[in-house]
């Protein structure tokens, strides 16, 4: 079967072409630069050319477009429609790699990516090969067979596609405004998807969520979490008690108690792959982390710098207390907020969120194309936080150069392009 991929050197759609090209698949694909990426795509045998082109499309049995398709990419969709040739978006396309595999999907507002990872790195310890798609850009790869380990995206509605013979779901909040109205559309998006997974498949669900612990669905379901009628609980020394008595103990290298629950999650999901609880838990002795997930960068200036992808008042939170954990001398705050609409709609939950660290600086709003609706400024969130505020990472780099010392640990926050500054200052150690 011959695939084209639109925009084959992104994060999401390399590793599309990692899986097809692993199962045998004859892949090809196009995007506007060529990159360490796309070379590696050739290397594994994928077709590349760079720019778009409606030719591209002659003789392919099928196409596949990023969700939000620009203009540049739209005329190779279309003449793919009128040439008869079959094309998926990337939710529908992982939604049939899905059912065409033994899947194992990770869902929530936070955790996800994390949990992807570390269930992975449990599979791999053992000797099981899974292929990995993780969000964090680097952390996927490919294997032959049909054991898929994927992490699985609200953001975009698309979520009930999906019908994995293992669900992990570790908590709904409110996040997504360009597609959610408010929180009971978040909700709904996760009522369908549960209530759509098969009834032979497994749900594993957070009981430390109010609103997971009431819902109800008719999959197989267990839960896990800090909550004493959790059917996997987990301690805050890394015990995890199942059925009353302890099944494990996690000694991980990654700092925090939601680390722990993400633990937990991955225990209870790879169980009904029959992968022993103290197995699982041996093999993360070695997890040190998904990409941009309080990931170590390095010092400068005799400070650690550490990068994280958070941008939900929710992950600052639970990221600075786990920072917390390492014990900085002064813990410093970067922070660079994602989406006009997403500080337009969380602004009081991010104020107080800002607090938890010892110095904190906000730069300005990483829009991701987004236009400002009128007035959201990430200045006004500074303001009504009581922080800093810098206009560009220039400014913000001028801060740090101002307020660090030697044994601070400085927390770059945001999914934007904050990661340039750490990359700019960590020297590897």
């Amino acid at each position: 079967m011959r695939i084209h991929l639109l925009g084959i050197g992104g994060a999401r759609q390399s590793a599309f072409a990692e899986v097809l090209l692993a199962r045998g698949w004859e892949v090809s694909g196009c995007d506007v630069n060529d990159t360490s990426v796309t070379d590696a795509l050739r290397a594994r045998g994928a077709a590349v050319s760079i720019g778009h082109d409606p030719a591209h499309v002659i003789g392919q049995d099928l196409l596949v477009h990023i969700t939000r398709i620009g203009p540049a990419a739209e005329p190779e969709r279309q003449a793919a429609l009128a040439a008869g040739v079959r094309v998926l978006n990337g939710p529908q396309l992982l939604s049939e790699l899905i059912d065409a595999s033994r899947a194992v999907g990770v869902a929530g507002t936070h955790g996800k990516t994390t949990i992807t990872a570390m269930i992975g790195h449990i599979l791999d310890g053992v000797g099981m090969s899974p292929t990995v798609l993780v969000g964090d850009g680097s952390s996927s790869r490919a294997h032959p067979g049909d054991l898929l380990v994927t992490e699985l995206d609200e953001s975009d509605t698309t979520l009930p596609l999906h019908h994995p013979d293992v669900a992990v779901v570790t908590n709904v909040e409110f996040d997504h405004e360009d597609y959610f109205p408010d929180l009971e559309a978040v909700r709904r998006t996760f009522t369908d998807f549960l209530a759509g997974l098969p009834a032979s498949s497994l749900a594993v669900t957070c009981a430390d969520d109010p609103w997971l612990r009431t819902t109800s669905f008719g999959a197989r379901r267990q839960t896990y979490g800090f909550a004493e009628d959790a059917e996997w609980r987990c301690l805050s020394g890394g015990e995890v008690i199942s059925a009353g008595e302890e099944v494990a103990r996690l000694r991980l290298a990654v700092p925090g108690r939601h680390s722990l629950q993400n633990a937990t999650a991955a225990l209870a999901a790879v169980a009904d792959l029959d992968v022993a609880p103290e197995r699982a838990a041996a093999a993360l002795r070695t997890f040190t982390g998904a990409k941009r997930r309080m990931e170590r960068l390095g010092e400068w200036r005799g400070a650690a710098i550490y990068d994280d992808y958070g941008h939900h008042p929710t992950e600052l939170r639970v990221t600075l207390d786990a920072a917390r954990e390492l014990k900085p001398r002064r813990l410093l705050l970067v922070f660079q907020p994602h989406r006009y609409s997403r500080l337009l709609h969380l602004r009081d939950q991010f104020a107080p969120a800002l607090a938890g660290a010892d110095l904190a600086l906000v730069t300005e709003v990483y829009s991701a194309g987004e236009p400002n609706p009128g007035g959201v400024t990430a200045a006004s969130l500074a303001e009504d936080a009581g922080c800093d505020f810098a206009p560009d990472l220039g400014a913000a780099r001028e801060w740090l150069e101002r307020e660090v010392r030697e044994g601070d640990l400085v927390l770059l926050m945001g999914a934007g392009d904050i990661r340039r500054l750490g990359d700019e200052l960590a020297q590897p150690v």
